[in-house]
């Protein structure tokens, strides 16, 4: 496509430069997760038995934002990305005095991608667990256009796994984690962060599952029947069969409790995967998802 512009006022090459910036970044905290965070980035992941997220293999990037001013800066720019690039790619802003800094810090950091798969901005995690988008919109970051958790699942979506939708990364890496263990059952974990789902948001999950159908999870601490429907609206245009659940508060993995189906909607009677699927879903109500998975 050489540098052909394409959307925002962007050059294709452009654009592939922010890209590789937030690549370079999340990299850059992925280390810094492994190597040298404090404790409380740990004492989350094992709040939420995630803590395998820190084997070096892990599929989960996960990383740590430090606490340090303008230590993302200086490493990137040693590694030829200029000032305004990291400002165009929103991960350094401005502070009352007119310095640039580093925009994430003291954090841990999940990475969202675009329909492409690109990397476009970040998710954040605080000492309280909450989890809120920490990218401004940019040329290449819209919240309601990126998704997390696509690339470490695409081979397992491709392959026929059903995507649970769940508020937090870090229930959608406890269902990833449970599946693993459990060997048998085949579902990803997708985060919404407790936002209702965009129609492009639902056709990029649609693009890269082969099957027709998903489950929504919603909390009980809201009106669930509320929630189902902000999503329901959306998912339902690309989606064939969405079962909705009703779950236990409290980090998803390792909960004793069992969620609770309280709708099961068919869109649909012309997706692929019905007749050879149905069988096996029959149970979903009392058996999973769950803890287990």
């Amino acid at each position: 496509m050489g540098d052909q512009q394409i959307g925002s006022g962007l050059s294709e090459g452009e654009r592939r430069w922010l890209h590789e910036a937030n690549a370079a970044a999340a990299a850059f905290y992925r280390e810094e997760l492994l190597r040298a965070a404090p404790k409380w980035p740990v004492e989350v992941l094992e709040r939420w038995h995630v803590e395998e997220v820190l084997h070096p293999d892990s599929a989960w990037l996960i990383g740590y934002a430090p606490d340090s001013g303008t230590r993302l800066i200086g490493h990137l720019e040693n590694r030829g990305f200029e000032r305004d690039t990291l400002m165009r790619a929103g991960l350094v802003s401005w502070t009352g005095d007119g310095r640039v800094v580093d925009r994430y810090q003291d954090q841990l950091v999940v990475v969202s991608r675009d329909q492409r798969l690109d990397p476009v901005g970040f998710v954040g995690i605080d000492r309280d667990g909450q989890a809120t988008v920490i990218t401004p919109e940019t040329a290449i970051h819209r919240p309601s256009e990126s998704l997390i958790g696509l690339l470490e699942q695409v081979d397992a979506l491709k392959a026929g796994a059903m995507a649970v939708m769940v508020d937090h990364p870090l229930d959608a890496i406890g269902v990833q984690l449970a599946v693993s263990h459990a060997g048998d059952l085949q579902y990803v974990g997708i985060p919404t962060l407790g936002l209702a789902v965009s129609d492009i948001q639902a056709r990029m999950l649609r693009q890269h599952s082969v099957l027709g159908r998903l489950i929504v999870t919603v909390p009980r601490e809201i009106d669930p029947a509320e929630r189902a429907l902000e999503n329901a609206l959306a998912l339902t245009s690309a989606f064939d069969h969405i079962r909705i659940y009703q779950r236990p508060p409290g980090p998803l993995l390792g909960h004793d409790a069992q969620m609770q189906i309280i709708a099961d909607l068919v869109v649909s009677d012309q997706s692929s995967d019905l007749s050879s699927d149905s069988d096996r879903d029959a149970g979903l109500g009392n058996e999973v998802p769950g803890p287990s998975l």
